[in-house]
């Protein structure tokens, strides 16, 4: 069970993430392709999952 410190980490890394993918790609469909793009989207893909988990564990 994560606490509510836990959940908040987990948001605020999940908007960090979430910036430094909207700052790599700067709107530039092209750049979701580059390299440096792809560990970002799925290290935000992975919190992603772990917010909506206990989000569901929650409801």
């Amino acid at each position: 069970m994560v606490t509510t410190s836990q959940s908040l980490q987990l948001e605020k890394e999940l908007e960090r993430l979430r910036l430094e993918l909207y700052q790599s790609v700067n709107g530039e469909l092209s750049r979701l392709t580059d390299a440096r793009v792809l560990p970002v989207s799925q290290e935000l893909d992975d919190i992603i999952v772990q917010v909506q988990r206990e989000k569901q564990r929650h409801c």
